[in-house]
């Protein structure tokens, strides 16, 4: 349980991590095909439209501060709470953006990928 912990922990900051270095073949590989995000104004894209605009810079995140992290598993699905600060251009707005990421993870094939990122403010 503390490893399988410690494996979603992990892919959750490599996440973050890819976000700031626009490493979107490192991001696409922590989630699962399915993956969706839900964001802060509740639209719901598809991993392949928020990668897109991504990568069309729409949205651009500078940095995370990361704030605390809750983790449950159970059996091979697992949910993680985090906060964070975000400083991130999103649609042409540049500020810290205070974020709750609450995300679902599946274990596939041995390792934990994200499937569902739901985001709102705190």
């Amino acid at each position: 349980m503390k490893n399988d912990r410690e494996a979603i922990e992990k892919n959750y900051r490599a996440q973050l991590e890819a976000l700031v270095d626009k490493d979107f073949t490192t991001l696409s590989s922590l989630l699962t095909k399915g993956f969706t995000r839900t964001h802060i104004n509740g639209n719901t894209q598809t991993q392949q439209e928020w990668i897109g605009q991504l990568k069309q810079g729409q949205m651009i995140y500078h940095s995370f501060d990361f704030l605390d992290t809750k983790i449950t598993v159970d059996g091979t699905t697992a949910t993680l709470v985090g906060r964070v600060n975000s400083d991130a251009t999103l649609y042409s707005e540049h500020r810290i953006w205070p974020l709750q990421i609450r995300q679902t993870f599946l274990r596939s094939g041995g390792q934990w990928l994200a499937s569902r990122s739901i985001i709102t403010l705190w």
